[in-house]
């Protein structure tokens, strides 16, 4: 049985994750000490946003002040919501990580702020979710067995 796919509406998304994008690139610039509390923000408003809703900052600024002053248009796709979710949570989780293990001097959490920003971008830029074609390869190797 197939679900059906969903229309959704990808404004606050996609200017959700150019938010994220900006700040992890603006983190990176000016280093670990305020970096990390940028990437926090970040990881704040993904996972935190994804539980509670209005946490979620950047989209709440679509919704409540650009769409309605039409400085933004609304505009719908089909995609698999459920599993985007589901990858904004495991994202925001890791830079909560990222953030703690910079705050705390490893330079290693950068590849971690890093990973999740080409993703963040790849979706953004090409709608190309990698956890979406993850589940899918998982999903075809299962049905071949």
């Amino acid at each position: 049985m197939q679900t059906a796919v969903l229309a959704f509406d990808v404004t606050a998304r996609k200017f959700h994750q150019v938010c994220c994008i900006v700040l992890l690139g603006c983190a990176f610039v000016v280093g670990p000490q305020i970096g990390s509390w940028l990437v926090g923000l970040v990881g704040v408003v993904m996972a935190g946003g994804r539980i509670w809703w209005p946490l979620d900052i950047f989209r709440q600024l679509v919704w409540r002040v650009l769409e309605p002053a039409e400085l933004l248009r609304r505009r719908d796709a089909q995609e698999d919501h459920q599993t985007r979710r589901v990858a904004r949570l495991l994202g925001g989780i890791l830079l909560l990580a990222a953030a703690a293990l910079l705050g705390a001097g490893s330079v290693w959490s950068w590849v971690i702020v890093g990973g999740i920003g080409v993703m963040i971008f790849l979706d953004a830029a090409f709608d190309y979710c990698v956890l979406c074609t993850l589940n899918y390869q998982v999903a075809k190797l299962r049905a071949s067995h």
